[in-house]
């Protein structure tokens, strides 16, 4: 769920996440990242690579819900290497 700040006219946006247990991983070292809602939908890591994907994804959802509202194509890159 995206709720952007100020009913809508705000610059600020509130996702919801899930974190949880990654499989068998340790816990206290790494962790799963996800945001089950169908217009944020994504799940990662709390890897190096996990988390560029995690950045490219927020960045993706600011552009779509506060840079360009009425029509976005920005799409994350599910692959982000610097």
């Amino acid at each position: 769920m995206v709720k952007v700040s100020k009913k809508g006219k705000g610059k600020t946006i509130y996702v919801e996440l899930s974190i949880y247990p990654c499989g068998k991983a340790d816990p206290t070292k790494n962790l799963t990242i996800s945001c089950p809602d169908p217009d944020t939908q994504f799940r990662t890591t709390l890897t190096d690579y996990g988390l560029k994907k995690f950045r490219n994804y927020i960045l993706s959802f600011y552009n779509q819900h506060i840079i360009d509202p009425q029509g976005s194509t920005l799409k994350p890159d599910p692959n982000p290497n610097p």
